[in-house]
């Protein structure tokens, strides 16, 4: 018998853990605002003023390649 594990997120917020697992992944606005438990405006912001790393922009819709938000994560950590 086989079974599959799920992972249940009922709310659909992302986490610092599934983010580390999954650094290949993109990841929205809203996602990385979850993450740094901040509102997407202030990753907008950030973004605007360099603060964190650019992402991509497709079809004007902003997306985080994983492992540039752990890169950043690295080197904000470095610093502390």
């Amino acid at each position: 018998m086989s079974h599959t594990i799920e992972q249940s997120n009922p709310t659909n917020k992302l986490n610092l853990a599934y983010l580390l697992a999954n650094p290949k992944e993109l990841y929205q606005v809203k996602q990385i605002a979850d993450v740094f438990h901040k509102h997407p405006e202030t990753i907008r912001r950030w973004i605007k003023t360099d603060k964190i790393t650019k992402p991509l922009s497709i079809n004007g819709v902003y997306y985080f390649k994983g492992s540039d938000i752990v890169d950043y994560l690295n080197a904000t950590n470095e610093g502390a």
